[in-house]
């Protein structure tokens, strides 16, 4: 999503781009539609237990990012381009907003966030789900973190969602704009700190060439994602075991069909009834056919890039009210929506036994980019971005 801020709002104006990252990646090539980047840097283990005994009421992830030197780099970029707007990336890096807030007051604030992060952790709490909580920030924990981010993530999750919601609140704020994936988390926020300009959105929908599907003579129900994220790992054991169920119940079925999963595989699922492809060399490929998404998403936010990927190539899609939610599909018309288990049996099982609901599918595919894409194209969402950076 960062980079799809950039490439819009390099048609507005110049675009340079501060970011944590690793030595490595300071060595990366810079996107075309970026003129300058450079590397922020990470706070050391000292400066992140400072920080939280300073400052006890942030969040432990924006601990993980305040850092000092990162502070004066700012101030040295911003006083030397004399930027009309600074945009920062998701709520962590409130700290450093605020400090260029009191700074330079003048600058036009933007937050650019994926999606409300309390929302997130609340459903997590609620589903009892909290797998690796940490994800790619585990590294960068001190010690005595990452033993408590692994041990007791339902403790880490109480701890920081509170202090998570109230960091949303502060942001509504201090921003001049807020941009965020899910124009449905976009709507709750502005009604709850009204006067705040939050903006929805979304993941750009790429206009594609129409693959050619065909789901009469066979199925390939298939999922994206990465498997150590905790919510795809949920769908993905909840999808296998499904898959268990389909097979003792007809050991002979009527159309020949198979499960895949394509992206970052988590051995740890040990999934026995779905074929764990890793990466795939063309997705549009992998969506084509007679595939199905399938995504029994019980926990996420925001829009999930998964059924974007879907949308973009008409493939039909299977998946809960979190799966759709922040995009304007209706059940029926545009996805099969199945909640738990024995729903989500139910559908496959008729689309593996009911030529007909098979003979809808491709039609629903359709109907469903065709609604999407509306409220998601370049025009649409250059515009949003457009009124975000006040031009």
């Amino acid at each position: 999503m960062i980079d799809q801020t950039l490439r819009l709002a390099a048609e507005v104006g110049e675009v340079h781009l501060l970011a944590f990252a690793s030595s490595e990646a300071s060595r990366s090539a810079v996107p075309g539609h970026v003129k300058l980047a450079a590397v922020l840097p990470m706070p050391g283990s000292f400066e992140v237990a400072a920080n939280v005994v300073t400052n006890p009421l942030s969040p432990l992830q924006c601990q993980l990012f305040n850092s000092g030197a990162a502070r004066r780099e700012l101030d040295a970029a911003i006083r030397r381009l004399s930027p009309d707007v600074v945009i920062i990336d998701m709520v962590r890096l409130y700290p450093l907003a605020a400090h260029v807030r009191r700074a330079f007051p003048r600058v036009r604030l933007v937050l650019d966030m994926d999606d409300l992060l309390s929302v997130r952790y609340a459903r997590m709490l609620k589903n009892r789900k909290q797998g690796a909580i940490s994800g790619t920030f585990e590294k960068k924990l001190p010690g005595p973190m990452r033993m408590l981010a692994r041990a007791l993530p339902r403790v880490l999750l109480h701890v920081e969602r509170p202090l998570i919601a109230r960091l949303e609140r502060k942001a509504a704020l201090l921003f001049d704009a807020i941009l965020l994936v899910s124009p449905t988390e976009a709507g709750a926020l502005a009604k709850a700190n009204s006067g705040a300009l939050v903006l929805g959105f979304p993941p750009m929908i790429e206009q594609r060439p129409a693959p050619a599907r065909n789901h009469a003579a066979s199925l390939r129900f298939v999922f994206i994602g990465n498997a150590n994220y905790a919510p795809n790992a949920e769908a993905l054991a909840l999808l296998d075991r499904v898959a268990a169920s389909l097979k003792q119940r007809m050991p002979a079925p009527p159309t020949p069909y198979r499960f895949e999963t394509a992206g970052v595989a988590n051995p740890a699922l040990k999934l026995e009834n779905i074929a764990t492809l890793g990466f795939v060399d063309d997705l549009g490929v992998f969506l084509s056919g007679d595939a199905v998404l399938v995504a029994p998403i019980l926990t996420g936010t925001g829009v999930k890039t998964k059924i974007v990927d879907a949308l973009e190539y008409a493939t039909p899609i299977v998946t809960t009210d979190i799966g759709a939610e922040g995009l304007p599909l209706t059940p029926g018309d545009h996805f099969i929506r199945v909640e738990g288990d024995e729903r989500l049996r139910e559908a496959l099982e008729r689309l593996v036994e009911d030529a007909s609901a098979r003979a809808d599918l491709a039609r629903m595919g359709q109907a469903a980019l065709d609604a999407a894409y509306g409220g998601a194209n370049h025009v649409q969402l250059l515009s949003v971005l457009k009124r975000a950076l006040g031009v």
